[in-house]
């Protein structure tokens, strides 16, 4: 079987197993994570494994075509060759001055030898008799032939030695005359010198090449070095589909399970991953539909208790209001038929009378809760309405300062008057009510967008404040913080504004104040 479908196999079969691996590694934390993971490795991995494969049977033909049979051979050779020409040269020296003793300075030069030394061998080394140098400055070359080992001087013998020093290209050719070895030293000519680099480069190219083929080709190196490559871009795939669905399985996710508070009855419930874009519109449409059902639910129980309240109210006003008709009536002939010297007892009838009429009107607030009239709306100004209201309350005796401010070209909206003005003689009651002698209440009419006609009210007060169990019970019916208080003012006024598809709500810290705000 090729080598290449061998490994094709194996890169095949370990994508395999390394999906089966991630999906079972992602599907874990999500579904849709694992999906996106996989997505992304099978797209890096589908074109870029066959061009991985076609590129490494590249470099293996490559690599067999820059190895031409015979070129290293060849340089060897020529080396082999100039090495040679070079040792001849120095042997026929050699041979044409056989008596090392007659040589000196001026015979070299005139030969164009550098030096000539002799060696004599002693056991198993060579040992320096004789040194000539052709020039004082040659006469360093001396330093390197103090004494050569016998195995050194047997390679020397066969394939002379090459120096490179003091800038200077050297040949020393070697000569074995019985136990004496004669040295000749001499300067490679240039062209020489440049031939021999050149080959010497050429050599060594050549045999990193065949080096490197060896380790990519025969040790299948080419091919670790590509499913190395494989892995790296896989597993940087899959961290990049790991941070990009982190991005988007995170907000949904965190939706999912809003969802499933939101169904478990949690209302309360919001979202508060980060996201972008429609992530994002759909966290914030989720936390609006959320707070939207949470205000419908209360809403609702508002009415469910208001209808029970109304119920129980018409109810009470019934009961109380059956015996106070005879009982009156009895008062009545008693008063007629019984002396009027009588002060003590015209005194206790008097008080009896008055406590009657407080029960009744008592009876009427019940009953006027129970059934509360339908609302009769005319397109007027809400400004003028709250003014009036105002000046009501400025004209009285009280010592609370009352500031009004009303914006310009507010438009009209359709009201019942009398409602709103009962809505807003409630809250300047409260307001005053809730101030210490000498303090002030704010009166305001402004515009607001969040409103459907854009129009604001706020009625602030600087008093005691209300804790936040206070303000939560606030709009409920019979709950009042008064002495006096019937508890169903706010319940009304919440009912008012409701009928005029209005909204109320009210701010307040304990010690700072209060602000009822209304929107039309």
């Amino acid at each position: 079987m090729p080598i290449i479908v061998k490994w094709s196999l194996f890169i095949l079969l370990s994508f395999f197993v390394f999906c089966i691996f991630l999906w079972f590694r992602t599907r874990r934390a999500s579904r849709f994570q694992a999906r996106l993971a996989l997505f992304f490795f099978l797209f890096v991995i589908i074109p870029l494994a066959p061009l991985a494969l076609f590129l490494g049977q590249m470099v293996i033909k490559g690599s067999q075509t820059l190895m031409i049979p015979g070129v290293e051979d060849a340089l060897t050779l020529s080396l082999d060759l100039l090495r040679s020409q070079l040792d001849e040269r120095g042997r026929r020296f050699i041979q044409s001055h056989p008596q090392t003793a007659a040589l000196d300075a001026d015979i070299l030069q005139k030969e164009a030898v550098s030096y000539v030394a002799e060696f004599c061998q002693h056991d198993s080394l060579f040992l320096l008799q004789q040194f000539i140098a052709a020039t004082p400055a040659l006469a360093l070359h001396r330093d390197h032939l103090q004494e050569i080992s016998a195995t050194h001087m047997d390679q020397l013998l066969q394939n002379g030695n090459t120096l490179a020093e003091h800038g200077l290209d050297l040949f020393e050719s070697y000569a074995q005359m019985d136990s004496i070895v004669v040295v000749v030293g001499f300067q490679i000519p240039d062209n020489m010198v440049n031939a021999k680099n050149r080959l010497a480069a050429a050599w060594r190219n050549v045999r990193t090449l065949g080096l490197l083929r060896q380790k990519m080709v025969e040790e299948n190196v080419v091919w670790f070095i590509i499913i190395i490559f494989i892995l790296i871009v896989a597993i940087v795939s899959v961290l990049l589909a790991r941070l990009i669905s982190a991005g988007m399985s995170g907000p949904i996710r965190a939706l999912s399970e809003g969802m499933r508070k939101i169904g478990a009855g949690d209302l309360s419930a919001r979202v508060q991953a980060k996201a972008r874009d429609e992530l994002a519109y759909l966290i914030e449409s989720f936390n609006r539909m959320a707070q939207e059902l949470q205000a419908s639910r209360e809403n609702l129980a508002r009415a469910e208790r208001a209808a029970a309240w109304r119920d129980i109210a018409r109810q009470i006003s019934h009961e109380i209001k059956n015996p106070l008709t005879p009982i009156e009536f009895s008062i009545y002939r008693l008063e007629s038929s019984l002396p009027a010297q009588n002060v003590d007892f015209i005194e206790s009838l008097k008080i009896i009378k008055e406590e009657i009429a407080a029960i009744r009107r008592i009876a009427d607030t019940f009953s006027r809760f129970a059934k509360m009239p339908h609302a009769a709306f005319k397109v007027q100004s809400l400004g003028e309405i709250v003014r009036t209201s105002v000046e009501l309350f400025q004209n009285d005796a009280s010592d609370i300062k009352i500031d009004f401010h009303t914006a310009p070209d507010l438009p009209d909206i359709p009201l019942d008057e009398q409602q709103i003005r009962s809505v807003m003689h409630n809250l300047i009651k409260n307001a005053i009510e809730a101030s210490a002698a000498g303090g002030s209440v704010s009166v305001g009419v402004d515009a607001d967008d969040r409103g459907a006609h854009g129009v604001k009210v706020t009625v602030s007060d600087h008093g005691c404040g209300m804790d936040e169990q206070t303000l939560r019970r606030i709009f409920d019916p019979y709950f009042t913080t008064k002495e006096q208080g019937s508890g169903i003012g706010l319940f009304l006024a919440q009912r008012i504004i409701a009928d005029h598809n209005g909204q109320i709500s009210v701010t307040s810290e304990p010690g700072k104040g209060t602000t009822f705000t209304l929107l039309f």
